[in-house]
């Protein structure tokens, strides 16, 4: 709906156009009438938009000529009709020097006549509408394909390691400092347990999509399933930004992200810059309270874990509570910072294997071991060890060296997934089930499945999404609510994913 504005010192005249034509059937807001034309501007300032001003020639206080040329300042899209009388035309000719579209005369003024002026305006309006979208979607999609050539070739120089660059469009970017931030979702392995691989990429394409909307000076994109990099000028106050988008994020998934960051001087700095800025996300293991985290040079991780005979000698002969003192002794060492995460893990795992390798059986401590290298943070560690082994002793206090009967497990967790995959269905429900715990289902399940519990169960919801859509006529979110999908949103960008074609489109391309 446009917005019209009518400006005439007579009263008679002001009456005669606004009860000429039905302003609503037009599709037209008559917003305002007013008798000169400061009355006119002032109400413009004040009302906002005016997309139509019809405006008389000769009034008191401001004519419609200076009026046009003012408005035309602060609208230059605006469409101007004037109403004259015979001795006007000399004003009338200036008008139409300066933009007005046409001009009506009073003494023969028709309703049909006046209707196809205002016709006019209205159909210039929707024209130069339809060559702005144009030129923004050829905008656009321009910057969309420099954006995605500039982030393919720094994708390149970081994932082979190439210190010299030569790429231009790279160079010219980093004339000056830019902050190279590194994001990754907590928690990533629970993620995919709890909702799914996919997930992982719907929510990183969300962040890279509220990224360019909120700057056209930077550049967002995946490094790996699991990363995302932001690169951002410096003096554009990049962890406002960041930090913004994260809480959005944040509040809408529930899901927590960690960023690391640091600057990079020059292009030649690409590399190394990258590799500072997923060693400060990595500070994350040893500080989980924390959330955002700058490079620090001074921490090395160069200590190395400590070697099968050194365990041995502190290990063997086994003792349950002298065990239990060395892992919180080695807890103080890994707290300083001067191991690697995944040395740290190693290193953990490797005690459970000094104390209990060939004495229980191998499949019940691997999983154990697993559980320890699938921690987060450095007091999940200490805890996956502390529980390894306690779990671990109580087998050999109760002589339960037999393995396990995975496949009975599976057999009877798979028959109540099937019979509940369309609730609310999760890995702890089904681990209480059959009275196992959570982690030890996670890696069973994934051991004997070879995929994730929650893929598993995303493949029966789609396959079931798919029946309802094409044998019933129910709305989408009707489909997804009875799939188990309790996110309508969330099941039309998965079921694209997975499919290739909205659930829209597949009903349409498999009408029965």
């Amino acid at each position: 709906m446009f917005n019209v504005m009518i400006v005439d010192d007579e009263p008679i005249i002001r009456f005669g156009l606004k009860s000429s034509i039905d302003w609503e059937k037009e599709n037209l807001k008559l917003i305002g009438d007013y008798s000169n034309g400061q009355q006119a501007l002032d109400a413009m300032e004040r009302e906002g938009r005016v997309d139509i001003l019809i405006t008389d020639i000769k009034m008191p206080v401001m004519d419609g000529i200076t009026l046009m040329k003012k408005a035309l300042v602060v609208n230059p899209k605006l469409k101007i009709v004037l109403v004259s009388s015979y001795n006007e035309f000399e004003y009338v000719r200036e008008g139409l020097t300066h933009g007005a579209v046409d001009y009506i005369l009073k003494p023969t003024l028709e309703p049909e006549t006046f209707l196809k002026t205002v016709h006019k305006c209205v159909d210039k309006i929707e024209e130069e509408q339809k060559m702005d979208r144009k030129l923004e979607y050829a905008q656009q999609s321009n910057v969309a394909a420099i954006r995605r050539r500039v982030e393919q070739e720094m994708k390149r120089i970081l994932l082979k390691k190439h210190d010299e660059v030569k790429s231009e469009s790279v160079i010219s970017m980093f004339e000056e400092p830019h902050a190279i931030v590194l994001l990754k979702l907590k928690g990533m392995d629970r993620v995919d347990e709890d909702f799914g691989f996919l997930y992982n990429s719907l929510i990183f394409e969300e962040i890279q999509e509220r990224f360019y909307l909120a700057t056209d000076e930077g550049i967002c994109f995946l490094i790996s399933d699991s990363e995302l990099l932001f690169f951002l000028k410096k003096s554009s106050d990049p962890l406002t930004l960041t930090t913004m988008i994260k809480e959005k994020i944040e509040r809408e998934t529930s899901i927590g992200i960690i960023y690391g960051y640091d600057v990079v001087h020059d292009v030649q700095d690409l590399v190394k810059g990258y590799y500072r800025a997923h060693a400060a996300c990595g500070r994350y293991f040893f500080h989980s309270e924390k959330e955002i985290f700058r490079y620090r040079p001074d921490i090395a991780q160069d200590v190395p874990a400590l070697s099968e005979q050194e365990l041995e000698g502190f290990l063997l002969p086994y003792e349950e509570s002298r065990s239990e003192t060395f892992i919180e002794e080695r807890f103080g060492v890994w707290s300083s910072e001067n191991m690697k995460p995944s040395v740290i893990k190693k290193e953990a795992g490797n005690i459970l294997k000094t104390i209990f390798m060939k004495k229980i059986d191998p499949p019940v401590l691997m999983e154990k071991i697993a559980i320890i290298e699938a921690s987060d943070t450095l007091e999940e560690v200490r805890k996956s060890t502390l529980e390894g082994l306690k779990a671990c002793a109580q087998l050999l206090v109760n002589g339960e060296n037999k393995p396990h009967m995975d496949n009975e497990l599976l057999d009877k967790a798979l028959h109540y997934i099937h019979a509940h995959y369309t609730d609310e269905l999760t890995l702890q429900n089904v681990a209480d089930h059959i009275h196992i715990s959570r982690n030890y289902f996670s890696i069973l399940f994934k051991r004997l499945m070879d995929q994730n519990f929650i893929d598993y169960v995303i493949e029966l919801r789609v396959k079931k999404a798919k029946a309802l859509l094409r044998q019933t006529s129910l709305k989408v979110y009707e489909v997804a609510a009875n799939a188990g999908f309790n996110d309508v949103k969330y099941f039309s960008k998965l079921f694209k994913k997975v499919t290739g074609q909205s659930p829209g489109d597949y009903r349409l391309n498999h009408e029965q």
